[in-house]
């Protein structure tokens, strides 16, 4: 990030890009998108299919205001082989976090937010706009006692199964393999505490940039977090809670956008480990993983 402060700089960008108002459902959560121009929000619903709807919502989980920004946007051009960054600090008490094409940043009202789109044509807007939103909600995730991962999940007998890791770990091949099984979305996962141990609901987020028209918005309970790793034959390494603490950290998404959430966070993964399965999963381009997966049963609680 830029080491000037962005705060002041935003504080002035009030413009809505349009009058459009849309709701984006994830489990229980509803998030309101309010000022989005029509064509932005065709595309929005092209892309999260059913999880987003028109009408709007009266008690939001938090709300996003969608306003002009600069055509220079916030951060330097990326380097030559840089991966997509995103920033978060606090400015004057409140959080700011900030990418090439976005700045999303806290209102004074709680649970507020707005987000300023650059004006350029190098990204997709809609693509933008999905970044800042998968920000607020690993956001809300911390603040429910969960957390949020790069990671896809399938549903099996009515149980969530969560593949974590980086890019080219693996996870939408996992999904592929795990075929006729539901996917949750093969490359962003909410993990969520509950009754009895933990969840994960479906969401919009997926590589293939669509959803279903009619998603499950239910949260499926949690049956473990495998974090992958290519090899030539399938097997599961269990680990002991420090390096599965630190494994599981090291794919959560975007910890470093949240620096007031950050202690919080780590207790919360090191809290699942210590009661939930998360193990790493080394496997081929085979289904034969599966077997591996159902053998064992979560630990009590």
């Amino acid at each position: 990030m830029r080491e000037v402060e962005v705060l002041p700089r935003l504080r002035g960008l009030r413009e809505a890009t349009g009058p459009d108002v849309r709701t984006l459902r994830i489990g229980g959560w509803r998030f309101s998108l309010e000022g989005l121009e029509a064509h932005l929000a065709a595309r929005l619903e092209r892309r999260w299919g059913g999880f987003l709807s028109p009408a709007p919502c009266a008690s939001p989980r938090a709300s996003i205001r969608i306003v002009r920004g600069p055509k220079e946007g916030w951060l330097d051009p990326p380097a030559r082989g840089e991966r997509y960054r995103v920033d978060g600090r606090r400015e004057g008490g409140r959080i700011v976090i900030v990418s090439y094409n976005f700045a999303l940043w806290q209102e004074e009202e709680a649970g507020a937010w707005r987000c300023a789109l650059a004006a350029q044509e190098q990204e997709p807007a809609e693509r933008v706009l999905e970044n800042a939103v998968r920000c607020l909600v690993s956001r809300v995730a911390v603040e429910e006692g969960g957390f949020a991962l790069h990671a896809a999940g399938v549903v099996d007998e009515g149980r969530a199964y969560l593949f974590a890791g980086p890019s080219r770990a693996g996870k939408t091949t996992a999904v592929a393999l795990s075929a006729p099984r539901t996917s949750l979305g093969d490359d962003f996962a909410i993990v969520l505490e509950s009754p009895g141990g933990y969840s994960a609901p479906t969401v919009p987020f997926d590589n293939a940039e669509a959803a279903p028209d009619r998603p499950e918005f239910e949260a499926f309970p949690l049956s473990g977090i495998w974090r992958l790793f290519h090899a030539e034959t399938a097997r599961v390494e269990r680990l002991d809670s420090a390096r599965a603490a630190a494994s599981l950290m090291a794919c959560v998404a975007m910890p470093w956008t949240h620096p007031d959430l950050a202690e919080q966070l780590l207790r919360q993964v090191e809290r699942f480990v210590g009661r939930s399965r998360f193990e790493h999963l080394h496997f081929r381009r085979a289904p034969d993983f599966w077997p591996l997966l159902k053998s064992g049963a979560p630990r009590s609680t």
